[in-house]
C-alpha cells in the first residue's frame, strides 16, 4: 500500500533536508530593482521605516542604499 499524503515520513520533523542550505545572494539587477522601488515609495511619501517593513529589509540596509 502506498504512503498516504499528509503524514510525516520516518525522518521526523526538522530533518536536515527540510532546511535551505544555500544563502540568498542578490544579483545586481535585483539590487537595482530594489533601489528603484525604495525611491518610488519614498517619493510617494512613505517613511523609511514603512518602506523597510514593506520590502522586508532592515532599516540599516535602507539607509545604506539611500546614500550615494
Amino acid at each position: 500500500m502506498a504512503k498516504q499524503r499528509g503524514y510525516p515520513d520516518r525522518r521526523g520533523m526538522g530533518a536536515q533536508s527540510d532546511f535551505i542550505a544555500e544563502q540568498f545572494v542578490p544579483s545586481e539587477p535585483y539590487k537595482a530593482e530594489l533601489r528603484a522601488r525604495v525611491q518610488a515609495l519614498l517619493a510617494a511619501g512613505l517613511s523609511s521605516e514603512q518602506v523597510a517593513k514593506m520590502l522586508s529589509i532592515s532599516y540599516e540596509v535602507l539607509l545604506d542604499e539611500a546614500q550615494p
